[in-house]
Order: C-alpha cells, then sequence, then structure tokens
C-alpha cells in the first residue's frame, strides 16, 4: 500500500508538473503572439506616419517657396519706397499684389494620428522619445494654424480693407487687376506703407521654416525607427 500510494503520489506531482508546463507554454506563446501583434501595428503606424508626413512636407516646401518669394517682393517695395532702386509699374504692381493676395492654407493630415488616439494605440510606438516627437510635432501644427496662419491671415484682411478704402481706383474690374497709374499713389500713403511693412509676412515666413524642420526632423525619426523595426522584425 505505501509503494502504491507513494507511486500514485509521484503521478500526481508529475501530472500537476505537466499542466504546469503547458500553462506556462501556453502563456508564453500568448504573449509571444500579442507582441507579435503590436510590432505589426506599430510598423503599420510608422509607415501610414511616413506618408502622412510626407504629403505634408510637399505642401509646406510649396507654401515655403511661395513666402520666400513674397517676402522677396516686399523688400523690393521697401527698397523702392528708400528710393534704392526704381522698379517699372509692371514690376511694382507685381510686388504690391503679391503682399495681400497671397493666400496659405496648411491643413495637416492627422489620419493616422486620429486612429491612434481614439483606439488608445498611441502606446505601441514603443520609442518614447519618438511617441513624444510625434505628438510634439502634430501640437506645433495647430499653434502655427491658430496662431501665426491666423494673424497673417487677419493682417491680409486689413490690408485689403484699407487698399478699398483709401486708394478705391486702385483696381478696375477686378481686384486682379490693377491700375498701374495709381500704384505709386498707393504706395506713397502713409497707412498703407505702415500696413505694408507689419503685413506679417516676415513672421509667417519664419514659421513656415520651422514647421518645415519640424516635419524634416519627425520623417528622419520615424523612417530610422521603421528600419530598425523591419531589421528587428520577429514574423
Amino acid at each position: 500500500m505505501e509503494n502504491k500510494t507513494s507511486k500514485y503520489f509521484k503521478y500526481a506531482i508529475g501530472e500537476i508538473a505537466l499542466v504546469m508546463i503547458g500553462i506556462l507554454l501556453a502563456l508564453q506563446v500568448s504573449n509571444w503572439n500579442d507582441k507579435r501583434k503590436e510590432k505589426q501595428l506599430e510598423k503599420r503606424y510608422l509607415s501610414e506616419l511616413i506618408l502622412d508626413l510626407k504629403t505634408d512636407s510637399i505642401v509646406i516646401s510649396n507654401s515655403v517657396m511661395e513666402s520666400n518669394i513674397q517676402l522677396n517682393y516686399k523688400q523690393n517695395i521697401i527698397d523702392f519706397l528708400n528710393k534704392k532702386i526704381n522698379y517699372s509699374r509692371d514690376s511694382l504692381s507685381l510686388f504690391f499684389n503679391d503682399q495681400w493676395q497671397t493666400t496659405y492654407s496648411f491643413n495637416p493630415i492627422t489620419t493616422t494620428l486620429d486612429e491612434m488616439k481614439s483606439t488608445g494605440n498611441i502606446g505601441v510606438i514603443q520609442n518614447s522619445n519618438l511617441r513624444r516627437n510625434i505628438l510634439e510635432t502634430y501640437n506645433n501644427y495647430l499653434v502655427y494654424i491658430n496662431q501665426h496662419q491666423s494673424i497673417y491671415d487677419e493682417q491680409q484682411g486689413e490690408t485689403w480693407k484699407l487698399l478699398f478704402s483709401t486708394v478705391p481706383n486702385l483696381y478696375t474690374g477686378s481686384k486682379y487687376q490693377i491700375n498701374d497709374a495709381d500704384i505709386e499713389k498707393a504706395l506713397t500713403n502713409f497707412e498703407v506703407q505702415n500696413r505694408l511693412f507689419g503685413n506679417y509676412v516676415s513672421g509667417l515666413n519664419k514659421a513656415l521654416k520651422e514647421l518645415q524642420t519640424w516635419n524634416s526632423d519627425l520623417l528622419k525619426a520615424i523612417r530610422k525607427q521603421s528600419k530598425q523595426l523591419n531589421n528587428d522584425y520577429v514574423f
């Protein structure tokens, strides 16, 4: 009886050990599977963020080029008023029109980030520095839109109202068809000069270039992380 009891006890211990080993293996497999799914999701998010940021980059780059031209035209007007350079009326019309007719509209693509936030999956980005960089960059996008772009649009609107109230004959038929005969008259108007000098063109140009840097830096960081993830990825 003692031998049988000992055998049964050993058998029971063995069965328990096998069950425990089975549970541990199942947990290990489940944990491995969860990590694999998270890596797949992180890989997808990074790829989609790259596409979003590349599209934003094109819009920002085009805006920077337009803003550089506008800033240059503004300096041309200043040089003319300071009698440094004598431009033709056609050139002055071009410089003048660009100061208040050029508009910028940056609407970043936030589809991927919105999904990450709404599903609570922002944490699948394992690199904490990159995760913080993503959130800060998109926050800087909002700051640009709500502050810099908003100020610029307000200044453009004020310039429009001033021009049509102080120099009513400046444009003939359409506001885009300037009356060349009145261009110098408009530029010698003290209020118009003040409005042109303070039209926030320089401020927006600086803000756009900062926007371009944020976008470029984040793209580089995400591409680096995506490359590392592809090298470390286990199927």
